[in-house]
């Protein structure tokens, strides 16, 4: 065996902390648990080359043999191996072989998952015991939110629930989830709003079309490839402006004006210019955003907490966020520090607990859910 310690790793990574514009951590801790660990190097092994080694026990490691790892869904892991997906649960074990050659996550007990090799073949919704809900294919599938899911028949779209009765008939041209209460729907030359019990609440305009999702009481709206929004009682917040409107998140959304990007209130007004070349939306307070290829982070006001120096960066899960450095990735906390060296090459975001990552093209997890505040 070759070792190959963290405190080692710190002096080889030196030159690239002291370059980073981050600080490093000292004895960095998540949820009462401390994060120091070092990677072990395996020689002489087939599938498995590396290992990770935590200082402290509480924290769990899986084998990193796995062709690709999702994140925590269900407390179900969706991995692959040998072209061929199936999970594995925080315990490292598998427990549905691999054996689909398409499947999601997990969602409320279901993952939605493809009969055959052929994009155009069958799908359904299987549950943790193998088993087809409502012995029943569709031509298209989509995860289940708030107890329902969507479907496709013969290009119709409806709803069923995890029972798999269909819920709201299978006769929408179009259809969303059903999120904060209420779903978009088109349906011949009808279009509008429609709630979990098939509730229709019906917009009438013959100029302008609702697109994207119902989020926080807003709507987005279309009208000669240019967009607004709306409430939930179809009244204009804004005028169609804007070349793209995504979705309220935390009580500002983002829109594109030209090649630029900027974030709006719920009064319709600019509260951040658009002046960014990227951005995603806020998540904890914070929002990733880029200029050119260099990526940093904002809050609400459009101050940085990170300036765009860094190749990537993902949005906060958990209080902690995925940053790219010289091709390494690893976690910063809220205060812009690094708390996870940036020693892999491909990371997930910490969710429910555990996150995923890989080394030379590998898969792991690391599972911190028995740590303690």
């Amino acid at each position: 065996m070759k070792f190959i310690q963290f405190s080692i790793l710190t002096i080889v990574s030196l030159s690239f902390l002291v370059c980073s514009s981050l600080p490093k951590k000292e004895n960095p801790t998540y949820n009462g648990c401390s994060l120091k660990f070092k990677v072990i190097e395996l020689e002489y092994t087939k599938d498995r080359k590396h290992h990770l080694v935590f200082e402290d026990n509480r924290i769990k490691v899986g084998g990193v043999i796995y062709d690709d790892l999702s994140s925590v869904f269900d407390d179900w892991i969706r991995a692959k191996k040998n072209g061929k997906y199936g999970f594995i649960d925080l315990k490292d074990k598998v427990v549905m072989d691999f054996e689909f050659s398409l499947v999601g996550d997990f969602n409320e007990g279901y993952a939605v998952f493809r009969a055959g090799e052929d994009r155009k073949d069958p799908r359904g919704f299987v549950d943790k015991k193998g088993d087809l809900l409502g012995n029943q294919y569709y031509d298209m599938t989509y995860l289940f939110q708030n107890g329902l899911a969507g479907v496709e028949i013969n290009k119709k779209y409806g709803f069923i629930d995890r029972n798999g009765k269909v819920v709201i008939p299978i006769k929408y041209d179009f259809i969303t989830g059903i999120i904060d209460g209420w779903g978009i729907f088109k349906r011949e030359e009808h279009q509008g709003l429609l709630n979990s019990k098939g509730q229709e609440k019906m917009f009438i305009h013959d100029k302008y079309e609702l697109r994207g999702y119902y989020y926080e009481g807003t709507i987005v709206y279309k009208y000669l490839k240019k967009e607004g929004i709306m409430d939930s009682n179809f009244k204009e917040i804004t005028p169609p402006n804007f070349d793209y409107i995504g979705n309220f998140h935390e009580g500002l959304v983002r829109f594109k004006i030209g090649n630029k990007w900027g974030f709006l209130d719920k009064n319709g007004k600019i509260v951040i210019e658009p002046k960014f070349d990227s951005e995603y939306d806020f998540s904890e307070g914070y929002a990733s955003v880029s200029i050119g290829e260099k990526y940093g982070i904002i809050n609400p006001k459009g101050e940085y907490l990170i300036e765009p120096k860094f190749s990537y960066i993902s949005s906060f899960h958990e209080g902690l966020a995925v940053v790219e450095e010289d091709g390494k990735k690893g976690f910063i906390n809220k205060n812009a520090e690094w708390v996870v060296p940036p020693v892999f090459d491909k990371l997930n975001s910490y969710k429910d607990g555990v996150f995923t990552f890989a080394i030379e093209e590998k898969w792991g997890f690391v599972n911190l859910r028995n740590c303690k505040n």
